[in-house]
């Protein structure tokens, strides 16, 4: 998985580059890692990844100029099949390390969890109704 993806947008080369600020925006319009595969298939999800990718970025990921009209965007099929892989395979790494590490911390933390729960239970009688 490579941090930069090159493609020919309007004649010309033109690299984009996954920044912090870029995978930001991509999880929270895909959500889960569940959805990643959505992102070909869904043409709103595919609009917003591809809108977020093709936007012109400060390399910090700030957007200088977005994508006003995809239809006015000049990228092959075959580009657009890259950066959708592409975009793909940096928000799974990045959802699968995020869950890695929250399992971690759950299997870290179990014997507090534990506790809590218990606590917790004892509480249920407590409850008033509000419904």
């Amino acid at each position: 998985m490579t941090e930069k993806l090159t493609i020919t947008q309007d004649g010309k080369e033109r690299e984009l580059f996954m920044s912090y600020g870029l995978l930001n925006v991509l999880s929270i319009a895909v959500g889960s890692p569940e959805l990643v595969p959505s992102m070909s298939l869904d043409d709103q999800l595919r609009g917003e990844v591809l809108a977020a990718v093709l936007a012109e970025r400060k390399v910090t990921g700030k957007v200088i100029k977005p994508v006003e009209d995809l239809d006015d965007i000049d990228v092959s099929i075959d580009d657009v099949e890259a950066i959708l892989d592409w975009a793909g395979e940096h928000l799974m790494g990045f959802f699968m390390r995020r869950l890695a590490k929250s399992a971690k911390h759950v299997e870290k933390h179990k014997d507090l969890l534990v506790g809590l729960k218990s606590s917790m239970d004892g509480l249920q009688g407590l409850a008033s109704a509000t419904a």
